[in-house]
């Protein structure tokens, strides 16, 4: 069967009739999701005022009030306010002779650093991304870019030789994985590469809805399903916006964004393969069972002649 003639059961089917109807709306669910792992990490590190850690005075001072050590230890920049990313190089003497003369010699923060004790923990304060590990925030989207990039260069592939629809249910289930995942990881590395393989699998997400959308459905109708994909992508960054917002914490954020793509895994059953996909492997009988199934959900009849070519 030529591709050519394989348009003629598109336009026997109906070029978008309720089958396809409902596989664009399925195929286009998960990418409510997406924007959470594309974006999502901008809502999570949020920049708080900081300082060095310096509780070395408290040994020498206990009772200073709570202004008197960061006046004692801290630098301060050129507007008076002070400096997040150095102190005052600890001592071995007494408060009152740091107190009369002072403390000159200035290094890097040496014992971490010290944020506002009301804020909810954001991936900037759990894992310090201040001062000179402020690239990792940078470095950490790159590495899902990578993963973009890994995922097209495995699932494109891997779906041409296995088919559309497992890739798209194992690049689904990889998204929940490792987003959950990533809600508890101890490190930043290992956030790091958790980021890698839900970047891949995004890849995997895309590639596989894009490829069956346009496999089932006309030709004529393709920009119109390709927009209800990207509709579903934009709501969902406004429900990002939303939910990031009332939930504060980046760990709660993380699991809300990935654990419903385990609401879809009835997809195992109501998700078809393409039907040209398995004409071009020579599987033409399961290719006949879902073009019937197809037609009789649209309610058009497959002239015989048709099927039997």
């Amino acid at each position: 069967v030529t591709m050519t003639e394989f348009g003629d059961f598109i336009s026997a089917l109906g070029e978008f009739g309720l089958y396809q109807k409902l596989l664009v709306l399925f195929l286009s669910l998960p990418q409510l999701l997406i924007p959470f792992q594309m974006i999502g990490q901008m809502f999570m590190v949020v920049d708080v005022p900081h300082h060095c850690n310096t509780s070395w005075i408290r040994a020498i001072g206990p009772n200073l009030t709570e202004e008197e050590p960061l006046n004692l230890t801290l630098p301060r920049d050129a507007d008076g306010a002070y400096e997040q990313c150095s102190m005052y190089s600890p001592v071995d003497r007494d408060l009152g002779s740091i107190v009369a003369y002072g403390l000159n010699a200035t290094e890097k923060c040496s014992s971490g650093w010290v944020y506002p004790s009301a804020q909810p923990p954001s991936l900037l304060t759990e894992f310090d991304l201040v001062c000179d590990r402020k690239d990792l925030n940078d470095i950490s989207q790159s590495i899902y870019m990578l993963g973009l990039l890994l995922g097209a260069v495995i699932f494109g592939p891997l779906s041409d030789r296995i088919g559309r629809r497992p890739v798209f249910l194992i690049s689904n289930l990889l998204q929940g994985l490792f987003g959950v995942g990533i809600a508890f990881v101890p490190h930043f590395y290992v956030y790091m590469a958790f980021r890698c393989v839900v970047g891949a699998s995004v890849s995997g997400i895309l590639i596989t809805a894009l490829a069956l959308a346009a496999e089932w459905v006309g030709v004529s109708s393709r920009p119109k399903a390709v927009l209800i994909s990207l509709c579903f992508f934009s709501i969902g960054q406004m429900v990002l916006a939303g939910l990031s917002y009332g939930i504060r914490n980046w760990r709660l954020l993380e699991i809300a964004g990935s654990a419903p793509v385990f609401v879809l895994f009835f997809y195992i059953w109501v998700l078809p393969e393409s039907a040209r996909w398995l004409v071009t492997k020579g599987r033409i009988e399961e290719a006949k069972k879902v073009i019937q199934k197809a037609a009789s959900i649209n309610k058009r009849p497959i002239p015989p002649g048709l099927l039997e070519q």
